[in-house]
């Protein structure tokens, strides 16, 4: 059974919460463009088909495919900014960053294999 959760999608916008650091100066309000990637949900949710048949099953494991080197770069430039700045804040907004980038890659990459 594919899950669905559309709606979820909406908490993306909770990402725009991440525009009070052009207003407060302060590095931790960056840390809410995490929520961007619960926009993924609106690619996923608007998949045609409610089983998991092997096509489905295929388009999921291509996915993950194409974004593997996409999270191992993202892991190498944590750990190189990690070395390099060693400012917590910064890494920590780094992390939000790539996994939101990295969710939402995956939603439309299956997105767009499923409707091929």
């Amino acid at each position: 059974m594919i899950k669905k959760q559309f709606y979820f999608g909406f908490f993306g916008l909770m990402g725009f919460k991440s525009l009070l650091y052009f207003y407060t100066g302060n590095l931790s309000d960056l840390a809410y463009i995490g929520f961007f990637g619960f926009f993924a949900n609106f690619f996923t949710g608007k998949i045609s088909g409610s089983k998991e048949d092997e096509r489905y099953i295929e388009n999921r494991k291509t996915a993950l495919a194409f974004i593997a080197p996409l999270a191992i770069l993202a892991v190498a430039i944590i750990w190189s900014s990690t070395i390099l700045v060693r400012d917590i804040e910064l890494i920590r907004v780094l992390i939000f960053l790539l996994s939101a980038i990295l969710l939402n890659v995956y939603g439309i990459k299956l997105y767009i294999l499923e409707e091929k």
